[in-house]
């Protein structure tokens, strides 16, 4: 007689570091766009003009940008526990010197100046972030799994940015003082660090709670040495000669060349050059980062599912950015037509949603091309995007100051329009290094 044996079922420690980098995805969007909705009140307290906006806006994105392939490689190498910890640390430290900046004379060079240092060594903290969890994401999530943890990940960091205007409105409203909400959220950042610590490691069989049905479940389909932190050198030349690394960096390049305007200006904009009061400012701004909430979710979903459902890896990823972008493109395009504040917000809106449905797949890819250097490609990826992103800001001060509003909206059309033409560069089904048992046809 035949006897049953119960196999053991997986446990879900997985989920668990998933829901750490949610919350770390929500207080680093709560730091960068708590500067972004407190800019109007520093700027008319400071008396800053436009283009040193812009300057503030660039002071961020291109340390942001120069410390993303670094803030990966040391992510590849030596995992995320001691190095998110570090990060997070630094930025929350930075943030409550912002509060500092009061303590200056107004109407002279100095208080842009500590800005100007402040936001740069911020960017540079931050910079890491996005690429180590990349890392994290490729160690502990199973390659079918992934475009969905990338959304929720990134859903939940538009959370972040959507709860932020609200947030530092409370706190400006509690305190009666722009300074004050940023020493709060360096608090955050610090209790964030005491309860991450102790408790996360950098590979799955590190954890005691994850059982062998989980560990199996997690290397399912993947390169075996994949879990190994630090385990080789960086294929340079396979990463130049790759498609689709040129492909995931030009349109997380041209993408960011207008999408970064929603979380680098829009509040300003809308305020200045709209006529519009600050709770109105703070609605649209938080309803358009609620719909990349949304759609940052929806795009990892739909991606996975579009893979499951046909077996085309290449297309599962590829199709749910190309369309998203043009759609963005056509949006932005209709910005500087728009006449009532309803429209304007809901342009913003479609446009972000659309924007922001291509991040799912765009990180998953990363770990799909990259797997063991998935922390190297994703700050790849992410250094253009930052890099471009800079300079488009710097330009939306130029041009805003100028009135050259309707240009600056036709550019960002075009970007996204090139953004959604290299997708079709980006092919998943060939990564840097052959995987062991590849789980989908191409």
């Amino acid at each position: 007689m035949a006897l049953d044996i119960a196999l053991p079922k997986s446990t879900k420690v997985r989920y668990q570091v998933l829901a750490a980098g949610c919350t770390l995805a929500v207080l680093t969007y709560v730091f960068r766009l708590g500067f972004t909705s407190a800019m109007a009140a520093i700027k008319r307290d400071l008396h800053l003009d436009n283009e040193q906006v812009g300057y503030l806006a660039a002071a961020f994105l291109v340390p942001y940008a120069l410390f993303q392939v670094p803030g990966g490689l040391l992510g590849d190498r030596l995992g995320g526990r001691h190095l998110l910890t570090i990060l997070v640390v630094g930025w929350s430290v930075l943030t409550a010197a912002v509060a500092l900046v009061v303590l200056l004379p107004v109407d002279t060079i100095w208080p842009f100046a500590l800005l100007l240092l402040l936001r740069f060594l911020f960017g540079m903290f931050q910079a890491g972030g996005f690429p180590v969890w990349a890392r994290v994401i490729a160690d502990w999530i199973p390659l079918s799994e992934r475009g969905a943890a990338q959304g929720t990940v990134w859903t939940f960091s538009r959370l972040g940015g959507a709860l932020s205007p609200f947030l530092i409105l409370g706190l400006f409203w509690l305190f009666g003082v722009w300074t004050m909400p940023f020493l709060a959220l360096a608090g955050l950042g610090i209790l964030w660090c005491v309860l991450f610590w102790p408790w996360f490691r950098n590979k799955p069989e590190e954890m005691p709670q994850v059982n062998e049905a989980e560990l199996a479940l997690i290397a399912a389909g993947r390169m075996p040495a994949t879990a190994a932190v630090g385990a080789e050198p960086v294929p340079w030349k396979k990463m130049l000669a790759s498609p689709s690394v040129w492909g995931l960096s030009m349109q997380y390049a041209f993408g960011g060349f207008a999408g970064n305007f929603v979380t680098s200006w829009l509040p300003a904009y809308l305020e200045e050059h709209r006529g519009l009061s600050p709770a109105a400012t703070s609605v649209i701004f938080g309803l358009t980062l609620t719909a990349g909430l949304v759609s940052c979710l929806a795009g990892g979903m739909l991606s996975d599912w579009l893979i499951r459902r046909t077996g085309n890896r290449k297309w599962g990823r590829r199709l749910i950015g190309l369309v998203g972008f043009a759609c963005a493109g056509l949006a932005s395009l209709a910005v500087p037509w728009a006449g009532a504040a309803w429209i304007v917000g809901a342009l913003f809106c479609v446009s972000f949603f659309f924007n922001d449905i291509n991040m799912g797949p765009a990180w998953a890819s990363c770990a799909d091309v990259g797997e063991r250097h998935a922390g190297t490609l994703s700050g790849t990826m992410n250094m253009m995007g930052s890099l471009v992103g800079a300079a488009s800001m710097t330009l939306a001060g130029y041009l805003l100051e100028r009135d050259a509003e309707k240009l600056l909206f036709i550019l960002f059309a075009c970007s996204y329009g090139i953004a959604a033409l290299s997708w079709l560069l980006v092919d998943v089904t060939k990564p840097l290094a052959p995987r062991s048992d590849p789980p989908l046809a191409a």
